[in-house]
């Protein structure tokens, strides 16, 4: 019978072993929650945010109030031809009003949610997070019914957007 020399019998052990080990690594696997309102309201360019919205309230607000009574006659089916004619072209300039407003707002907050997104993983990485969630989204679906304090990042969130 032949022997394996000893370097080759340890190499043979080593191959089989190694995969093993590879699959016994220390895996992140703690899962985290943000409140992802308060991260987006701390991020420094909110106030762009907040800008946007009082300049799209300014120019929305008059065609509100000019579509109240005429929508109150529609509903009850009192309107004439010419106030059905008025309603849906007041409706139509709302709807492109706010559709140019909600644009801007996306514009702005683009950079602001990207930046929110990094900070999150930076944080959850650093902690040892595998997965963090909108605590929002979590209580709404019902997907989770508890979840320990140590598993909010949104402060440790907050204070790496500030840096």
């Amino acid at each position: 019978m032949k022997r394996l020399p000893l370097a080759a019998l340890f190499l043979a052990l080593g191959a089989l072993v190694t995969p093993m080990l590879a699959q016994n690594r220390n895996v992140a696997t703690r899962i985290g929650f943000v409140d992802a309102d308060a991260l987006v309201q701390a991020h420094p360019d909110y106030k762009k945010v907040q800008d946007v919205q009082a300049q799209a309230k300014k120019e929305l607000s008059p065609l509100e109030e000019k579509l109240k009574p005429l929508d109150q006659k529609m509903r009850a089916g009192q309107a004439s031809a010419k106030e059905r004619q008025d309603y849906d072209a007041l409706l139509k300039t709302y709807q492109d009003t706010l559709k140019k407003w909600q644009d801007r707002q996306n514009q702005v907050l683009k950079p602001i949610l990207e930046d929110v997104d990094a900070a999150i993983a930076k944080v959850a990485k650093a902690q040892g997070f595998a997965v963090v969630m909108s605590r929002q989204v979590a209580a709404q679906s019902g997907l989770v019914v508890y979840a320990d304090e140590d598993t909010d990042l949104t402060q440790a969130v907050i204070r790496e957007l500030k840096r």
